[in-house]
């Protein structure tokens, strides 16, 4: 009886100790489509190794491409997102009603988020000024080393906040832009976009719904953003 007694001690024990595990966000978060030159990848404190195609990412997993690099993530719900040169991203664990995804601190993103089942698929991403949610569409986001934040959007509608004041928001439709912008309360007023961002309206050999080549044909970075106005087991490689 005794020996049941502790036996059974020991196990509510080690189910306790493994609960937070279970519960811990990570896991993979998506997989990678495809790498154009070398793409770095942070995991923790550990240091840096090289990306290649079909490796899998996981959440909190910080990704840099350098001035000649790009790089394609498919999210096991079959959304996209694009990084371009001279990025830093980071995959965040989707959790919540409106799941933040990613964080961009600095570069371009093409983000494309399919729907579930024909229903929305609500996301939120952010940058150091800015909140980003969107439930199904295609869009381009630009940080600068200001941090200031450019949003451009493709098809469907998203919604632009101040990450200090995230009650200030604007919703952009097809074809406009917004920027928040370091020091601002809000965002600027929606406008119809002047010059396509990358991704958006034929860019880079892409259709505004497809993928198309990996060439970087805008030549666009973080350095010059415009006017301001099923998944595999493979991992990173060192």
């Amino acid at each position: 009886m005794t020996r049941t007694y502790f036996n059974l001690t020991v196990l509510v024990v080690l189910l306790l100790v493994a609960l937070p595990m279970w519960a811990a966000p990570g896991g993979v978060q998506g997989q990678m489509a495809a790498v154009k030159g070398k793409v770095s990848l942070v995991r923790g404190q550990a240091s840096p190794v090289v990306l290649r195609k079909h490796d899998t990412v996981e959440a909190g997993d910080e990704i840099l491409t350098d001035h000649k690099s790009s790089a394609t993530i498919r999210m096991p719900d079959g959304s996209t997102v694009r990084i371009y040169p001279d990025s830093h991203v980071v995959l965040r664990n989707e959790t919540g009603s409106c799941k933040e995804f990613l964080q961009v601190f600095l570069g371009t993103v093409r983000v494309q988020i399919e729907k579930l089942s024909g229903r929305p698929n609500p996301k939120s991403m952010t940058t150091p000024t800015a909140i980003i949610a969107v439930r199904g569409t295609i869009f381009s986001v630009s940080v600068d080393q200001t941090g200031d934040t450019q949003v451009g959007v493709g098809e469907g509608l998203v919604s632009v906040a101040s990450l200090l004041q995230p009650q200030n928001e604007v919703l952009l439709k097809p074809g406009q832009s917004c920027w928040m912008k370091h020091g601002q309360q809000r965002p600027t007023q929606p406008q119809m976009m002047t010059q396509p961002m990358p991704g958006l309206m034929g860019m880079d050999g892409m259709n505004m719904g497809g993928w198309g080549d990996m060439g970087m044909g805008a030549g666009r970075s973080a350095s010059g953003m415009g006017n301001k106005g099923g998944m595999g087991q493979t991992g990173p490689h060192k």
